[in-house]
């Protein structure tokens, strides 16, 4: 039987969702957003840093969690506005330059106006 565990960040906030949850050899990580700089709380603006910080926020769950980008099998991805994918795009390619996971991106509103792009995504660890 596969049991999950649940994989959580220190200073994580209080909320109703864990960072991720590994279950087998899977590790399903939450939607991160990147609209505030973790360290200052100032809010962070234009596609490619949030994008970024996203990534970034994908690369500190995963090593806790024992993983790493490489192990990244698919991303989802859901835009704000259609007109930021090639930047979202440019900074996606620098986190996986070569054997890129599958992906989804998605045009949609965002819980806050001022989040420009939310990713969430799935390692295999093996």
């Amino acid at each position: 039987m596969v049991r999950k565990q649940v994989i959580t960040m220190p200073n994580a906030p209080n909320l109703p969702f864990s960072p991720a949850i590994k279950a087998g050899q899977y590790l399903f990580v939450s939607g991160q957003v990147g609209f505030k700089d973790p360290n200052t709380g100032e809010e962070i603006k234009g596609i490619k840093a949030q994008a970024k910080q996203c990534l970034e926020k994908f690369k500190q769950i995963l090593e806790i969690a024992g993983s790493s980008l490489a192990d990244v099998v698919k991303v989802t991805v859901i835009l704000k506005d259609d007109a930021a994918f090639a930047e979202m795009n440019e900074v996606f390619r620098g986190y996986f330059p070569e054997d890129p996971p599958a992906r989804t991106t998605i045009v949609a509103s965002l819980v806050q106006p001022s989040i420009l792009v939310e990713m969430d995504c799935i390692a295999y660890c093996s």
